[in-house]
């Protein structure tokens, strides 16, 4: 069975979602002078922007011809993705559980487009 190359930006988008989470999260953790500036500040506004653009690429390859089974498995990615990334921005320990569900995840997903 062939696999449609459209899929990869479903991926894309998770990674992109991935990296949104990143920078929101490290505007949640400082302490913010007013509640205005807790939502309105660089870190959250980029945040957004950023989830707009993973959210564009979803909908322009799901319009190239991604059938919609495929999204839901290719966006599991960004699980994998937020791990490295909480240890790699937040030095987030990396668990045998979390090593082990990003090996089923990967492992889904080998499964489902065998």
């Amino acid at each position: 069975m062939p696999v449609n190359p459209w899929i990869f930006g479903i991926a894309f988008s998770a990674t992109i979602a991935s990296f949104a989470q990143v920078l929101l999260k490290k505007s949640a953790m400082e302490k913010h002078e007013s509640f205005i500036r807790e939502y309105l500040n660089i870190k959250v506004i980029a945040g957004y922007a950023i989830m707009f653009v993973g959210m564009f690429v979803n909908i322009y390859v799901y319009s190239r011809g991604v059938e919609y089974k495929n999204g839901p498995v290719m966006e599991s990615i960004g699980n994998i993705w937020v791990v490295f990334l909480s240890f790699l921005f937040f030095k987030e320990p990396v668990t045998k559980k979390k090593i082990l569900g990003n090996i089923l995840i990967i492992a889904g997903i080998l499964i489902f487009y065998m």
